[in-house]
């Protein structure tokens, strides 16, 4: 539950980045991003408040993230980010639109292994190389319910580095030993 609350920050804004179509100049650039997250305030039902303030001081001392966002990503900002994250692979974007450089992400998620509803709102705004949100979650159900906001920040930092994994060669030996 620990790593699902925690990766909520991170997800969601780069969930933000791979949502609805954008055009014009402030499409989101392909490329490497960093990004940075300050927890502002969390909650976590029936965990001592000197636990709630340590776990916030660790998440935010942590360095940036540094993700690779592809064509793919920046053309589908709303669910490409999400699908099959820490998130869990149940979510409802409902009218949640990255569009004319303003991020307006609201989400429902299932819990990775049933460990609560997550419900997620990020509201913020965007240029074609730079993003800056708030995000609220709140997470009902499983082993602990929990609350928390985070002033979320991007920018694009150049052409990513590293390519992405390649598909196991024992998928492709299989096919051809099919043929």
């Amino acid at each position: 539950m620990k790593r699902f609350l925690m990766a909520a920050a991170p997800l969601a804004l780069l969930g933000a980045c791979s949502g609805g179509g954008a055009s014009g100049s402030d499409d989101l650039q392909a490329g490497e991003w960093t990004m940075t997250s300050q927890i502002d305030e969390i909650t976590l039902a029936g965990m001592p408040e000197e636990m709630v303030n340590q776990m916030r001081e660790r998440a935010n001392e942590q360095p940036p993230n540094i993700n690779c966002l592809t064509e793919e990503d920046v053309e589908n900002p709303v669910e490409g980010m999400f699908a099959n994250s820490e998130m869990g692979d149940d979510c409802d974007f409902g009218d949640s639109a990255f569009e004319d450089g303003v991020i307006n992400v609201n989400a429902t998620c299932q819990g990775p292994e049933g460990q609560g509803i997550a419900n997620l709102s990020v509201q913020g705004t965007y240029t074609a190389t730079t993003m800056q949100a708030e995000l609220s979650v709140n997470v009902e159900g499983g082993p602990s319910e929990m609350s928390m906001s985070s002033t979320l920040s991007a920018e694009r930092t150049g052409e990513c580095t590293a390519e992405p994994e390649a598909e196991p060669e024992s998928d492709a030996a299989a096919t051809d030993e099919e043929e």
